[in-house]
C-alpha cells in the first residue's frame, strides 16, 4: 500500500524553474481578476417602449405626407416615456435632460404652428435633433449645465452612433429568459408543433385535389386565401413599424440604458502653455483686428466709406465673412483658454489679451450690423437676411457671456447656456413668423413707394418669392393680388392674377390630414377656398 507525502512547500533540491512557476500560479491565483467591461443591467421595458412608440408614430404618420400635428404628439410621448421609465428605475431625472426634451417638443411645435420658410425649417430640424441627442443622452446624467463644448459635440456624435447600434443592444439586453416556458408547457407546445407541421402537406395535397375536382370548391379557397395585396400592405407597414422603432431605440437607449453620455475620451490634463505661448497668437489677433476695425469707424459714424468702396459693394459684401470671423474668434478663445496653464488664466496680463481680441470684435459686430441694415435698406427683407440678423444676435450676446466667464475664469460654464440661447433664438425667430414679416414689409415698401440714398425707385415686390416663403405669407398675398401683380396687355406673356390664384389652388387647395394638421396651412386653406376658381385651361389641374 503506497502512502502519500504531505502537503507543504517543495524541498530546496527541487527544480527552480518548477519552483518559479509555482510562484507565478499563486501570484496570479492571488491577483484580483481583470474587470469586465460594464455592461448595462437587463431590462424589458426599453425595448417594450421602443415598439409602443414605433407603433405610435406609424399610426401617427402612415398616409400623411408630412409632419403636422403628428411631431409634438410623439415627441411629447417619447419624452414622457422616457422620464416615466427613468423614474420607474429609482432614477431622478436631470434638470437639463427634461429642460432639452421640452426644447424638443416645442421645436415640433414649431410644425404644427407655424410655416416657416425652408432655411428656417431645416435649422429648426437640426434643433429638434440636437435637443433630443442631448436631452436623452443627460436624463439620467446631471452635470451638463458645467459640461464642457467638447463634451457636447462628443454626446452629438455619440447619439448619432448610438443611433446604429441602440436598437441591438436593446435586443441582446431584453430579459428573453422570462418568456421560456415551463417544462411541461414546452413539452405541450413542441407537440403542437409536430402536430401542425404533419397537418400541412396534407391539407396542402388533398386541398389541391379536391380543387381540381370542383371549381366551387377552388373558388371558396381562392376567396379565403388572396395573399397578394394583403401581404404587400402588410410588408409595407411592418417596414415603417421596425424604422420608427429602430429610431425609438436610438433615443430611449442612452435615456434609459446607457452607462455614460459620451463613448469619446475626454481630455483630463490640464493645459500647460504658458502666457508667451498664448500671448503672441491673441495678440497678432487683437492687433488685426484693431486694424480691420479702424477702417470701418469712419462708415460707422457716418462719414466717408473706405477707399475705393462704393455703397453697393460694400452692403453687397462682407456679413458672412463678418459673421464666420466671430463665430471662430469664439472658438479660438475657448481654445487657448482650454491650452493655457490654470495659474495664467486669472491674471490681468491674460484678462489683457482677452479683451484685446473682444473690444475690437464688437467694433466688427457693429460694421455687420450696419451692413445689414443698408442692405435690408436697399433690397428690403429675404429669409436669409432674417437668419442673418438673428445670428448676429446670438453671436453678439454670446460673445458678451463668454467675455464674463474669461474674466472670472468660469468657462465650464459656457457651453449650456450658450446651447440653450442659440435654441431659444431659433424658436423665437420662429415664432416672429418670417414668410408673412418679410412679405408685409417687401409689400409695404412697394405700396407705400419707399426710396432713398440707396434705391432711387420704389422695389416691387415678387410675388413668386413671396408664395416660396410658405404658408405664412399666403394671407398678404390674397389681400394684396392686384397690387402684387402687375398689369399685363392682351398680347404680352406674363405673370396674370389668375396664374397666382391658380398657383394657390394647386398648393393650398387639398385639405391635410388631420394627423399632419398645420395652423399656417389651414388658415391659407380657407383663404384659398374664397378666390376664384382655377383656370380651365391650368395644366396642373388636367393632369
Amino acid at each position: 500500500m503506497s502512502t502519500v507525502p504531505p502537503a507543504g512547500p517543495l524541498p530546496p533540491e527541487s527544480s527552480p524553474a518548477l519552483s518559479a512557476a509555482v510562484e507565478t500560479a499563486e501570484t496570479e491565483a492571488r491577483a484580483p481578476a481583470a474587470a469586465p467591461w460594464p455592461r448595462p443591467a437587463r431590462a424589458a421595458t426599453p425595448l417594450l417602449l421602443a415598439g409602443g412608440l414605433g407603433l405610435a408614430a406609424y399610426l401617427l404618420t402612415s398616409g400623411t405626407g408630412a409632419a403636422g400635428a403628428n411631431l409634438p404628439v410623439w415627441l411629447a410621448l417619447l419624452a414622457g416615456a422616457s422620464v416615466w421609465a427613468a423614474r420607474r428605475g429609482g432614477q431622478t431625472p436631470s434638470r437639463e435632460g427634461v429642460t432639452l426634451l421640452g426644447l424638443a417638443v416645442a421645436f415640433g411645435l414649431t410644425f404644427a404652428l407655424w410655416a416657416a420658410p425652408p432655411e428656417l425649417a431645416l435649422l429648426n430640424a437640426l434643433g429638434l435633433l440636437t435637443s433630443l441627442t442631448l436631452g436623452a443622452s443627460f436624463l439620467r446624467f446631471p452635470g451638463l449645465g458645467q459640461a464642457g463644448a467638447g463634451t457636447l459635440l462628443g454626446t452629438l456624435v455619440t447619439g448619432g452612433l448610438r443611433a446604429l447600434y441602440a436598437p441591438f443592444l436593446l435586443l441582446e439586453r431584453f430579459p428573453w429568459t422570462v418568456l421560456r416556458p415551463a417544462a411541461a408547457q414546452g413539452r405541450q407546445l413542441s407537440r403542437v408543433g409536430v402536430g401542425l407541421a404533419l397537418s400541412a402537406p396534407l391539407l396542402l395535397v388533398f386541398g389541391a385535389l379536391l380543387a381540381s375536382a370542383d371549381a366551387g370548391f377552388a373558388g371558396a379557397l381562392e376567396r379565403l386565401w388572396r395573399p397578394g395585396a394583403g401581404l404587400g400592405e402588410m410588408v409595407n407597414a411592418g417596414g415603417q413599424w421596425l424604422f420608427w422603432s429602430f429610431l425609438a431605440a436610438g433615443l430611449l437607449y442612452p435615456a434609459l440604458m446607457a452607462l455614460r453620455p459620451t463613448l469619446l475620451p475626454l481630455p483630463t490634463r490640464e493645459g500647460r502653455l504658458g502666457l508667451v505661448e498664448v500671448g503672441l497668437p491673441l495678440s497678432a489677433l487683437g492687433l488685426l483686428f484693431v486694424t480691420f476695425a479702424a477702417l470701418q469707424v469712419p462708415a460707422l459714424l457716418g462719414g466717408g466709406l473706405p477707399d475705393g468702396e462704393t455703397y453697393a459693394a460694400y452692403i453687397r459684401r462682407g456679413f458672412s465673412e463678418l459673421m464666420t470671423v466671430a463665430f471662430l474668434t469664439l472658438s479660438v478663445l475657448l481654445i487657448a483658454h482650454g491650452l493655457s496653464a490654470p495659474r495664467i488664466r486669472t491674471g490681468w496680463a491674460y484678462r489683457a489679451l482677452n479683451a484685446a481680441v473682444l473690444v475690437p470684435l464688437l467694433i466688427i459686430l457693429a460694421s455687420a450690423a450696419q451692413r445689414w441694415g443698408l442692405y435690408t435698406q436697399a433690397y428690403g427683407l429675404s429669409s436669409i437676411r432674417v437668419l442673418g440678423a438673428a445670428f448676429l444676435l446670438w453671436v453678439t450676446v454670446t460673445l458678451v457671456w463668454l467675455a464674463l466667464l474669461l474674466w472670472h475664469g468660469r468657462t465650464e460654464r459656457f457651453a449650456y447656456p450658450a446651447l440653450l440661447l442659440g435654441l431659444a433664438t431659433l424658436l423665437t425667430t420662429t415664432a416672429l413668423n418670417p414668410g408673412a414679416l418679410i412679405a408685409r414689409a417687401n409689400l409695404h415698401r412697394q405700396t407705400a413707394g419707399v426710396t432713398n440714398e440707396l434705391r432711387s425707385t420704389p422695389q416691387r415686390a415678387n410675388v413668386r418669392d413671396l408664395l416660396e416663403l410658405g404658408a405664412g405669407a399666403v394671407p398678404t398675398v390674397v389681400a394684396n393680388l392686384d397690387a402684387l401683380v402687375p398689369g399685363c396687355g392682351p398680347n404680352e406673356n406674363c405673370l396674370t392674377t389668375q396664374n397666382v390664384i391658380d398657383d394657390l389652388h394647386d398648393r393650398y387647395d387639398a385639405p391635410r390630414d388631420l394627423r399632419a394638421w398645420n395652423l399656417a396651412y389651414a388658415r391659407a386653406h380657407a383663404l384659398v377656398r374664397t378666390l376664384p376658381p382655377r383656370s380651365p385651361y391650368d395644366r396642373s389641374a388636367s393632369d
